[in-house]
């Protein structure tokens, strides 16, 4: 995602992360889809949420990178949520970021209790103005100015739009049920390609309650969460698939010239939970 900000008439002025100040960062990209139970103008209803969840870890010594480095690292959690009711419309988003640094002990690397857990709340923009952005730009606007684009996020968000517009069935229960036979003749008898809604067959892979509690921590913006606090989901959440998206960036410095940060190579695909990490960390929630 490339954030900007635009005031008026004027070309968006591009706004740097904080992430990009470092030499070497690691990027970590994982999906998850669950329903919650959410109070509109009065009454609940049942909405899907699905969240975008990035892991930034930033190396603090440019000398330094890979497993073995002892280097201390600058971590920046971003989780990116859409809410979208049962008739594929966007209703809400919202992006929560937490910064946090790992230090080095013992042949690992571990939350550093010393240094505070910061959060910040990115509120988007409204309903129908947020709806035709995301689907027909491919861009979130949030309401401090900031602009993001969307890539693969995007085609998650267009496979739960199809779905819930059109099959009746909410996209989380789709990717949990385990009637799967039923729910791919429906597809067919709709005229519905099972790849336009991300269907496949096979139950969609469950998270663990640990990693809920994770999920869970990163979509609060309190520095403390509580589980019974949390709204409990009516499916899910689960992984949109297993794997996780892995990225290297670097900035080249030369005779005093430091250049962008740009990707090292092809991303790949990495069997790598973002959420297990987190736990290992030390990101332990009560």
């Amino acid at each position: 995602m490339g954030p900007s900000i635009s005031f008026g008439d004027y070309e968006p002025e591009v706004v740097p992360e904080p992430w990009e100040e470092y030499q070497y960062r690691d990027l970590y990209r994982s999906y998850y889809p669950q329903s919650i139970s959410m109070k509109i103008n009065g009454l609940f209803h049942c909405i899907t949420a699905l969240t975008s969840l990035e892991l930034n870890k930033c190396y603090t010594d440019p000398a330094e990178r890979g497993d073995i480095s002892r280097t201390p690292r600058n971590c920046y959690l971003s989780a990116l949520t859409i809410y979208m009711d049962n008739k594929g419309r966007l209703i809400k988003g919202e992006k929560v970021n937490t910064t946090f640094r790992l230090k080095y002990v013992n042949g690992e690397h571990i939350l550093d209790s010393s240094t505070k857990i910061r959060k910040e709340l990115e509120r988007c923009v409204d309903k129908k103005e947020l709806h035709n952005l995301v689907i027909k730009n491919k861009q979130i606007t949030f309401r401090n100015g900031k602009i993001y684009l969307l890539e693969k996020f995007h085609e998650y968000i267009i496979q739960a739009s199809i779905c819930n517009r059109r099959t009746y069935v909410n996209y989380t229960y789709l990717k949990v049920s385990e009637n799967r036979d039923d729910l791919n003749k429906k597809l067919n008898l709709l005229g519905i390609t099972t790849a336009s809604v991300g269907f496949a067959p096979g139950k969609a892979p469950v998270i663990a309650d640990y990693a809920i509690k994770i999920l869970g921590f990163a979509l609060s913006a309190e520095p403390r969460f509580s589980l019974a606090e949390y709204t409990y989901p009516v499916n899910g959440p689960v992984y949109l698939d297993e794997q996780t998206l892995y990225q290297q960036y670097k900035r080249e410095n030369a005779n005093g010239y430091v250049s962008p940060q740009r990707k090292e190579g092809d991303p790949f695909i990495v069997k790598k939970d973002i959420l297990k990490e987190l736990q290992e960390y030390g990101l332990t929630i009560n």
